[in-house]
């Protein structure tokens, strides 16, 4: 068995996926690696590796989203594939997740300083979308709820990590409350 694990950023949301009736998740991970040669020229190569999850309840779907930094650990395996763009036979890597974690994200959908609803503390959130809140009593897959200023719901991960409520759960939230 062949273990591995990357860091890099994901290229497009995480979708859920049904291939014969067995549901999965699915989603690209980009590895970049920069370097200087010996003649003072950058270079930059970009490696794409798939990533299927099995885990297709697991509450971190809502933070997978195109541009956010992860973690994937899990087993390897080769793939070949045709690519278009270079016209040629390729070879690639996929990694069958045992474990995926948030290490930020670089798109911009959570604004600087969001509320606590129970205190009215203000918390200030990070670049990577990691804010101080008080996660001490979630368990290790529930998120709580915060708002921002124009009173927009956001999610909040044991790891602090925090992402906007999707619309559709927005909308369930609210009309649970009438």
């Amino acid at each position: 068995m062949l273990k591995g694990e990357i860091i890099g950023n994901l290229g497009a949301d995480a979708e859920v996926k049904n291939v014969y009736g067995s549901k999965f998740v699915a989603m690209r991970v980009a590895h970049t690696e920069k370097w200087t040669d010996e003649f003072g020229l950058e270079h930059k190569t970009t490696l794409w590796v798939d990533v299927t999850m099995n885990n297709t309840e697991s509450k971190l779907l809502p933070f997978l989203r195109a541009g956010v930094k992860v973690f994937v650990r899990g087993n390897l395996s080769p793939r070949l594939y045709s690519s278009p763009k270079e016209k040629k036979m390729v070879a690639g890597i996929k990694i069958n997740a045992t474990e995926v974690e948030l290490c930020g994200g670089s798109v911009d959908d959570v604004p600087r300083q969001l509320f606590v609803p129970e205190s009215g503390a203000l918390l200030d959130v990070t670049k990577y979308y990691w804010c101080n809140a008080d996660t001490s009593k979630l368990k290790k897959d529930e998120t709580t709820l915060l708002y921002d200023a124009k009173g927009r719901q956001f999610m909040v991960n044991k790891a602090g990590f925090v992402v906007p409520v999707p619309e559709s759960t927005e909308a369930h939230a609210e009309e649970k409350k009438e």
